[in-house]
């Protein structure tokens, strides 16, 4: 029987032609491309997707995450390999004149083999194909958390095992459903799963294929896709996967002659994120110490990079004391990253010039926790915890990153009389940051207006001198001058940046549409008026809202 299956596998057939041409297309765009493979032999077509990627790319062969729940189901180790071999041997059924193309394409690819579980360690990473498998394993942050570490170009593939119907998926029992249950209520109901199915059928870079590479008519937009010459994948040698910005390109040339700034914007991928750098470097360089900077965009957009090149040209204008937190040191990991890249760019030599020191955490090993600079005069970038607030009595420049996972009251302890840098994401699965943009740079805003109006009457009584009679003296004219001059120096600023263009690959990406509107994501682009107070009772409607048809995925919903 065994023989028989292999035989299946190996025949040959052609492909079709629309699974290369969504491929193609993905790759001309920068834009990431998916797949629903349903069968139980779907893992062996994942090698024949990887080969059509492989030979359409122009870049080196993808590597590969594959994610799992517990067991993958074939051996990727190559001695237990040898022992299958012997043990196939010993009965009779190994044929040594075939080679299994899985088996090969195992060996000779970069693959990730990852747990559900420790996703949290890929991110920031970068993949040109991830492989989900075990889909009852998978939760909505999962998703998200995996599928945003493949590139423009690359391929998503989620494995589902034979089903007579995909309608089995909507009752399919998922592990998560095991901490819902309870006394009061023992059956959860899954929808999702029908939310997911409902989704796919609506994307528009999404195909769902048998373990056989046939297409089936799930999605709407399959006969949609445009076909192109089997040939134009291997003329793609003339296109960047990233398209160069000519806005970018003329930026970076006219501040090549610029100390610091010229090198540090060198390194920017987009031109959101060299103007967002630009307006640290002008924060910086103007080295006034009541002065926040708000950074906020989608996760993937470059924040922490900016962030990073940002502190590093901090310490060319000469700042001694910076701080960095965040509520994980691993979250940092970027950041440092790009701190280090920074300082090279700005010829700081490590270990002649600067050194790193690590610290080891029991849960994800090593971090980089401090830099010493030595070139000039002592210089520091250390990170602290959000907590610890009174470390920061001389404190020059404070960055906190990924601010909207730190409590409210904590992050407002961290502002100071110092320079500081807040980044956040917005439309994330980690979260909204509706708490730091409706909340606390709001109050910045409001505080910064009514500091203005305080500091200027203060500053005004303090002149003394008659009301009724002016004289020589001219008194009101001295009160007016001091209230606008007090006025200036005391106000915190606020100067808010937000980035759009993705990094990874370009805008409208249709994998990035699909998993924003399947998890509700996009919540920054449907305003929704707020109102300061609350309508009368008697305004008011009340309604029973159905949960099927809240979450059915209809566009009234």
């Amino acid at each position: 029987r065994n023989q028989s299956i292999y035989l299946i596998k190996m025949v040959k057939k052609k492909v079709d032609p629309r699974i290369h041409s969504l491929i193609i297309d993905g790759i001309k765009k920068n834009h990431r491309s998916m797949f629903v493979l349903v069968g139980d032999y779907g893992k062996d077509q994942v090698e024949n997707l990887h080969k059509i990627l492989s030979k359409t790319r122009v870049k080196a062969r993808p590597n590969v995450l594959w994610c799992y729940k517990k067991e993958l189901g074939f051996s990727t180790h190559r001695k237990k390999r040898i022992k299958e071999i012997k043990r196939d041997q010993s009965r009779g059924i190994y044929d040594s004149e075939r080679d299994d193309p899985f088996e090969l394409f195992i060996s000779s690819t970069d693959i990730r083999w990852t747990y559900y579980k420790e996703t949290d360690k890929i991110l920031g990473q970068t993949f040109g194909m991830v492989v989900l498998q075990d889909f009852e394993a998978i939760t909505p942050n999962l998703l998200a958390r995996t599928i945003e570490t493949v590139e423009g170009g690359g391929l998503v593939i989620i494995l589902l095992k034979t089903v007579k119907s995909l309608k089995q998926l909507y009752t399919m029992t998922m592990d998560v459903h095991s901490r819902f249950r309870t006394e009061a209520h023992h059956e959860v109901i899954p929808r999702f799963n029908e939310r997911f199915i409902l989704s796919i059928s609506e994307c528009k870079g999404c195909l769902v294929l048998d373990d056989e590479l046939n297409i089936l008519p799930v999605s709407s937009f399959a006969s949609q896709i445009p076909i192109h010459d089997a040939e134009e994948g291997h003329s793609l040698s003339n296109i960047s996967l990233i398209n160069d910005d000519p806005e970018l390109v003329e930026l970076k040339a006219s501040l090549e002659s610029t100390p610091n700034a010229g090198n540090l914007i060198k390194l920017t991928k987009t031109i959101d994120q060299a103007k967002a750098v630009l307006s640290f470097l002008d924060a910086i360089s103007e080295k006034t110490l009541r002065y926040t900077v708000a950074l906020t965009a989608a996760r993937g957009r470059g924040k922490s990079a900016a962030i990073g090149l940002c502190l590093a040209g901090a310490v060319a204008y000469g700042y001694s004391n910076i701080f960095i937190t965040a509520p994980s040191p691993e979250n940092l990991k970027t950041a440092f990253e790009f701190i280090i890249i920074g300082l090279k760019a700005l010829k700081y030599v490590e270990h002649v010039d600067f050194e790193v020191l690590q610290e080891h955490h029991n849960d994800i090993g090593k971090v980089v926790v401090r830099i010493n600079i030595y070139r000039n005069h002592r210089q520091t970038i250390q990170y602290i915890l959000p907590t610890d607030s009174s470390k920061l009595a001389q404190a020059e420049l404070v960055a906190i990153d990924e601010a909207a996972a730190i409590p409210l009251p904590t992050v407002k302890k961290l502002l100071g009389p110092y320079l500081v840098f807040l980044s956040s994401t917005v439309n994330g699965y980690e979260g909204t940051g509706r708490a730091l943009s409706l909340k606390l740079i709001q109050q910045l805003r409001t505080q910064q207006s009514e500091a203005i109006v305080k500091t200027a009457n203060d500053s005004a009584k303090s002149v003394q001198g008659s009301k009724s009679m002016k004289g020589e003296r001219k008194v009101h004219e001295e009160r007016w001058k001091t209230a606008a001059e007090t006025a200036n120096q005391s106000t915190r600023s606020l100067t808010e940046i937000s980035l759009d263009i993705p990094i990874r690959y370009n805008k409208n990406d249709p994998i990035e549409l699909w998993l924003n509107n399947l998890l509700c994501l996009d919540i920054l682009t449907h305003n929704t008026r707020m109102l300061h107070v609350m309508p009368a009772p008697k305004d008011c409607e009340l309604y029973v809202v159905n949960r099927d048809a809240l979450f059915s995925y209809h566009k009234l919903s």
